[in-house]
């Protein structure tokens, strides 16, 4: 039971530190410094990088819930009052769905958005209509870090005010 939760404790400290990592300080370095050094041309860099980062933390993301519905489901089981655990799993259900939604729903739009917008540059078009659709896509996107963000600190708060046993 000890060992369930340490590795519930693990890997649900790493998610949560993941997404803060890419979001509080690798977005904004990637983008500083990119845009720095190339101007518009970083900018588009730069989001190819972060758009890659966020990519691999994908799998780093979806194992990671893997690992928090395995052990909440194994101590659901053990666990002689589970209406908590009852609690955390629906927490980590709703948090790996906002994930799959931003993975698979939501970053081709955003790479399709990002072609539309190198081509009507490179043609000298208008990408204004292609600008809006990017930021509102982007704007989704950082709604739903956060939204997981705060799922993965109530677990956390929830684990330092509660025992799970």
């Amino acid at each position: 039971m000890v060992a369930l939760r340490c590795l519930y404790l693990i890997a649900l400290i790493f998610w949560v530190g993941g997404m803060v990592a890419l979001g509080a300080l690798g977005a904004p370095a990637v983008f500083d410094v990119l845009e720095a050094h190339h101007g518009l041309g970083g900018r588009i860099e730069a989001g190819a990088v972060f758009g890659e980062m966020l990519r691999r933390f994908r799998f780093f993301d979806y194992g990671s819930a893997t690992v928090l519905l395995g052990c909440l489901v194994a101590l659901y089981r053990r666990t002689p009052r589970p209406t908590a655990l009852g609690i955390r799993i629906v927490t980590v259900v709703a948090m790996l769905g906002v994930s799959l939604y931003a993975g698979f729903g939501i970053t081709g739009q955003i790479e399709a958005v990002q072609v539309d917008i190198q081509n009507t540059v490179a043609s000298l078009g208008d990408n204004s209509q292609f600008a809006a659709r990017f930021d509102s896509l982007h704007a989704l996107t950082t709604s739903l870090l956060l939204l997981n963000l705060g799922g993965g600190l109530s677990l956390i708060y929830w684990e330092a005010r509660a025992r799970i046993a």
